[in-house]
């Protein structure tokens, strides 16, 4: 095995040489995939201006860097689009609707099944 099962992350293997590619493509993809919260989930092309760390969910009809990458989180990292496949049950903040999201295995849908905006603030205190 070469991979993790969850996350997908590469394993470094018995006497590999360059050893801190593997490691440091590992903190890129945890970097972009844990505490997960994107940009926007309607744009299916890239943005023209985006900076490094920058996240979105690829919508439908994706075209240019994000042809054949529907439903992907995309994430800008050292200058280029790097993608990942959502497993079911990841969710993720989408700060432009303000709203959490879960994948369902076919959609992003938001958090109770309806686009209701959630406030995180309001499910921390007493009496939540």
């Amino acid at each position: 095995m070469d991979q993790t099962p969850n996350l997908v992350l590469p394993y470094i293997a018995a006497a590999q040489a360059q050893k801190h590619v593997t490691h440091n493509e590992a903190i890129r993809a945890l970097d972009a995939i844990v505490q997960l919260s994107v940009i926007d989930r309607d744009l299916n092309a890239p943005p023209a201006n985006s900076n490094d760390g920058d996240r979105y969910l690829v919508a439908e009809s994706a075209t240019g860097a994000w042809a054949s990458h529907e439903n992907q989180v995309a994430a800008y990292q050292d200058a280029a689009w790097l993608f990942y496949v959502p497993k079911i049950g990841w969710s993720a903040w989408v700060a432009d609707e303000e709203i959490n999201v879960v994948w369902n295995g076919t959609e992003w849908e938001a958090t109770g099944g309806s686009s209701a905006p959630l406030n995180p603030a309001d499910l921390i205190g007493v009496n939540t």
